[in-house]
């Protein structure tokens, strides 16, 4: 099974913003056959006043989704980002029948402090992304936009089942060029506190030419926050192969650390 987490959907939302909103899509691509198609299934939606638009994003080369099909598209999405309809037995519902479905829910002034949660008001639905904040597909003539959580008319939020919720251990400050070392990867940081989050554990994972891959908790730990990050690590079983060095050297390239492949501290505090 595709696992998703709630960090994950955080990052497919922020990786989503300024992108469009076209009714009943689910993370598409912007093209006239799909055009085509959404007017024939939902002709007040896609109404000759708003054609026009819909093909400056079509020639933009922009994609789209609605407000529940920004989050279907998540979680039906595969590790190698092919999407499939109902990956994995998550179902197609509305926003509403999203809601209906799930067995954590509460009142809007009862919202924890948990990215990755669904708000939700009848009809209509949006990711929790924290601090106050949410990103939404918010209807066609905004697009998919970063808005505050207090006004929008929210009245309740709720779990995903399809969605696994995990909470980020607390990070110091990121410093980017750091290097790791075999000596210091298994050092406490200053005061004798882990520097990593216990799940991530604190072993040097690496692959080592002619010995046999590691394996554990640890890395399991690892290659589900690489896939939340946008990073493919392959299949997520817990061992440290090629595909997850090539997805942590991935990481590492983009956040500006020494490309190594071996996760340390100083990669932990970017898998945070």
């Amino acid at each position: 099974m595709t696992v998703k987490t709630n960090l994950g959907l955080v990052e497919w939302a922020k990786a989503w913003l300024g992108q469009v909103y076209w009714y009943g899509c689910c993370c598409y691509a912007c093209t006239q056959s799909l055009l085509e198609r959404k007017t024939k299934q939902y002709p007040k939606s896609y109404a000759e006043n708003r054609m026009s638009r819909y093909r400056a994003d079509i020639a933009a080369g922009k994609k789209c989704a609605d407000c529940i099909g920004l989050i279907k598209g998540y979680y039906w999405t595969r590790e190698d980002g092919t999407q499939v309809y109902g990956l994995d037995g998550r179902l197609d519902q509305s926003a509403n029948g999203a809601y209906n479905a799930a067995k954590v829910k509460g009142t809007i002034d009862t919202l924890p402090e948990l990215p990755g949660l669904i708000l939700w008001k009848s009809g209509h639905v949006g990711v929790y992304i924290g601090n106050g904040e949410a990103i939404e597909a918010k209807g066609f003539n905004y697009g998919i936009v970063k808005t505050k959580v207090k006004g929008r008319g929210w009245t309740h939020w709720f779990r995903s089942p399809y969605i696994d919720y995990i909470t980020e251990g607390s990070a110091g400050d990121a410093q980017t060029g750091v290097e790791e070392t075999e000596s210091d990867a298994n050092q406490p940081a200053e005061g004798g506190a882990e520097e990593s989050a216990p799940d991530l554990g604190t072993r040097l994972l690496r692959v080592t030419q002619g010995q046999p891959l590691m394996r554990g908790s640890d890395v399991l730990a690892v290659q589900t926050r690489l896939l939340a990050k946008g990073y493919a690590p392959g299949r997520l079983d817990g061992v440290y192969g090629n595909l997850t060095k090539a997805a942590v050297v991935a990481l590492q390239t983009a956040c500006g650390i020494k490309a190594d492949g071996i996760v340390g501290p100083a990669t932990r505090v970017f898998l945070r």
